[in-house]
């Protein structure tokens, strides 16, 4: 049988001749931009009350992306892993693509190729990084339990009650078991109810936080709320001064936190959405953001490059 030379052959034009009745139709739609968001708070610089304010503000779906300002003044930092979780990049990797995302921004990385502190009396912030897949519910910063023993989710003081899916009753931002947070939430607004000396969610806040995040169907829309716990991917960037560490251990207080999240899609790795997720958040990086900044258009998208066709010499199957 002569081998037949098909001048730029699509794939679907080449399934479609070895495959008669098989019509563009069968083939599966293109799935929607996978979701994005950002939510950003400078402690440092703002007034306990708008803090509040701004995380419970108002969600905002495919806003205009802000112009970046980079800092009047560059600040040198280095990173320290935070909590880690499962991924298909290692902590390294991550801290590479940041860095690039943070540059311009004028947070510029301390260290050499070999990871050694260059004039370490002239660092200014530690950038402590969470990332990989988790569960988790709410992605936005927290405004309360600032300090460096508090990881991701807040460690609890005082009494506690229970834990729910390996999450504090009143972490609702981490999530769990969904039908006991909401059981727990019931019996908090309950008369004389209350959690001993820790409270189940901070002054001024709300339980649950309902309203302050958006819903993803299963084809990427967005409306109402998040109601679950579920997989994301994450990166959380919590920014501490590097002389208060030094000087104050697990009390230094946080400066600024920036939370970058992305609900894991079926096929989708941590690698593929890294560099989306970090993109959305470059203009944020140290600023304050009212409610969740959700990317669920053409900016979340993952750039796998122009898409190529190739002449090649195509055997032709043989007639029966």
């Amino acid at each position: 049988m002569p081998t037949v030379k098909l001048p730029r052959l699509t794939c679907l034009a080449l399934l479609t001749v070895l495959v008669p009745g098989l019509r563009a139709a069968d083939q599966p739609a293109p799935r929607a931009p996978a979701p994005v968001s950002v939510s950003s708070l400078n402690y440092a610089n703002t007034p306990r009350e708008e803090l509040m304010r701004l995380e419970g503000g108002a969600n905002n779906l495919n806003p205009t992306t802000p112009a970046l300002q980079p800092l009047a003044k560059p600040q040198r930092y280095v990173f320290m892993p935070g909590d880690l979780y499962e991924a298909d990049v290692d902590f390294g990797e991550i801290c590479r693509r940041l860095a690039v995302a943070l540059a311009k921004k004028g947070y510029i990385n301390a260290t050499d190729d070999q990871d050694r502190v260059i004039a370490p009396q002239e660092v200014d912030l530690i950038l402590r990084i969470h990332g990989g897949e988790r569960e988790w519910r709410n992605p936005t910063v927290r405004t309360d339990q600032l300090t460096w023993r508090d990881g991701l989710a807040a460690r609890p003081r005082g009494r506690t009650l229970t834990t729910l899916g390996g999450s504090v009753a009143w972490e609702n931002r981490a999530g769990g078991n969904d039908a006991a947070l909401g059981a727990a939430a019931a019996n908090e607004n309950a008369p004389g109810f209350g959690f001993g000396s820790s409270p189940a969610t901070p002054a001024g806040g709300n339980p649950l936080n309902a309203g302050s995040a958006l819903t993803l169907s299963a084809t990427g829309s967005v409306a109402g709320e998040y109601q679950t716990t579920r997989d994301f991917y994450l990166i959380v960037v919590d920014a501490f001064s590097y002389a208060e560490v030094r000087q104050k251990g697990r009390d230094a207080k946080r400066l600024w936190t920036t939370f970058i999240a992305a609900p894991r899609q079926p096929g989708q790795k941590f690698s593929a959405m890294l560099d989306p997720m970090l993109r959305m958040a470059t203009p944020y990086f140290g600023e304050s953001t009212a409610g969740l900044q959700m990317f669920n258009d053409a900016r979340a998208t993952v750039n796998l490059g122009e898409l190529q066709i190739l002449e090649s010499d195509v055997k032709m199957p043989e007639k029966k």
